[in-house]
């Protein structure tokens, strides 16, 4: 005759037989059950040589129409935020590439300007250097 031991709440409870042990299902059907053929406890459910009756657990309730309405409702909500901020990010990249063209067209100018003015002050520079020249050949007659 095999001989059950029990454990319910963290009490154990044992070496019972088959009848005293469907007996002590009856009164505790979420326990675990142990024989020594056995590497481990097992909820006595899992165990076919109980006469166990079990009760199936209540179908999941149904998710209120109102409630999903409202989720839906909520996603909606969010997808229109989430065009609007793509709308945003997209204006903000053309802005700026725009920007950076013009920077790159700026750059562009002021190198070309930069060019010019030093040419001119080169120039400026031979004009004054000749000029003096001049003054200090003017000076030297007038002496």
């Amino acid at each position: 005759m095999k001989e059950w031991y029990f454990s319910h709440n963290g009490e154990v409870s044992g070496p019972l037989g088959l009848a005293e042990s469907n007996l002590f299902i009856a009164n505790n059907p979420n326990s675990y059950a142990w024989h020594p053929s056995f590497a481990q406890w097992m909820p006595v459910s899992h165990i076919d040589e109980f006469d166990i009756a079990i009760t199936p657990p209540p179908p999941p309730k149904a998710i209120p129409k109102e409630l999903i309405a409202h989720f839906i409702a909520k996603e909606q909500e969010l997808n229109k935020s989430l065009g609007r901020i793509e709308d945003t990010l997209r204006s903000i990249d053309n802005s700026r590439a725009e920007l950076e063209r013009d920077i790159n067209e700026t750059k562009g100018v002021t190198q070309t300007l930069n060019q010019e003015v030093n040419t001119t002050l080169r120039s400026i520079n031979e004009q004054y250097e000749a000029l003096q020249k001049k003054l200090a050949g003017f000076k030297s007659k007038q002496s």
